[in-house]
């Protein structure tokens, strides 16, 4: 006798973070490229000497950061009829949860923080960061049902969507998302002009000067909203990352 199905209803939270997935653009355009991770492994590595650990989540974070700054043209945000140049770049970092959306750490003008900065606040945030979205998730459950009908969760949450405000304090200026237990992370649904993502570091046979050679190798990928990028500006900014990645240095 075959087991019989288990059917569960979705709570008010999961009524809104369903609606609110659903209000979001899918993306226009994925690029992709392989960063030879050879210099950054060297640094952590030194880092680590020096008693100040680094993550690549940091390194990640900090390379995205500078090269929107490198590349001001790419740095904006459309809501609604207006097209915003931000004056900080915040990157917006996704945070280990249980939940299907995960919480976010908005990391306020990123690009004027070195690599050890980032890392501390990142390092000190995230539980922070947990606990908040505990927090609103309780909330959410407990109140609601106040607006009970899909139609009108996401007629409020496109709203939302179209007000600078809003997205800059949901989604920071530019989001970032590594999951280091996979090759590849490819994230469809944001709300900036792009999601940059990258998996593990990984060795790899590549081919070197006419030679196979072992080095390790990160894949990152951006997916980008084709009303404020084209495939151009996804492979300017992504090279900007990659270059910056494999210059890496103490």
């Amino acid at each position: 006798m075959s087991a019989a199905d288990r059917i569960e209803t979705l709570d008010y939270a999961e009524r809104w973070f369903r609606d609110g997935l659903r209000a979001i653009d899918p993306p226009g355009c994925l690029v992709a490229v392989e960063a030879d991770m050879s210099q950054a492994v060297a640094f952590r590595h030194q880092m680590q000497e020096r008693g100040t650990p680094v993550t690549y989540n940091t390194l990640v974070v900090h390379a995205a950061a500078a090269a929107l700054a490198q590349h001001p043209k790419l740095h904006k945000l459309m809501a609604g009829n207006h097209r915003i140049y931000p004056g900080t770049v915040d990157i917006c970092l996704s945070v280990a949860g249980d939940a299907a959306v995960t919480p976010v750490l908005i990391i306020k003008d990123a690009a004027n923080k070195n690599w050890s900065q980032l890392g501390a606040e990142i390092r000190d945030r995230a539980a922070v960061v947990r606990r908040e979205d505990e927090k609103r998730l309780a909330l959410l459950r407990r109140w609601g049902w106040v607006v009970p009908f899909a139609v009108l969760r996401k007629a409020l949450i496109r709203y939302l969507l179209s007000r600078a405000w809003y997205r800059r304090m949901a989604s920071g200026t530019f989001q970032v998302s590594v999951v280091s237990s996979v090759d590849v992370c490819v994230p469809f649904l944001f709300n900036t002009a792009g999601v940059l993502s990258a998996g593990r570091v990984q060795d790899r046979v590549v081919a070197l000067d006419g030679r196979a050679q072992i080095r390790p190798m990160l894949t990152l990928t951006c997916c980008v909203d084709h009303k404020i990028w084209n495939g151009m500006d996804a492979a300017e900014f992504l090279g900007s990352v990659k270059s910056c990645l494999e210059q890496v240095a103490a």
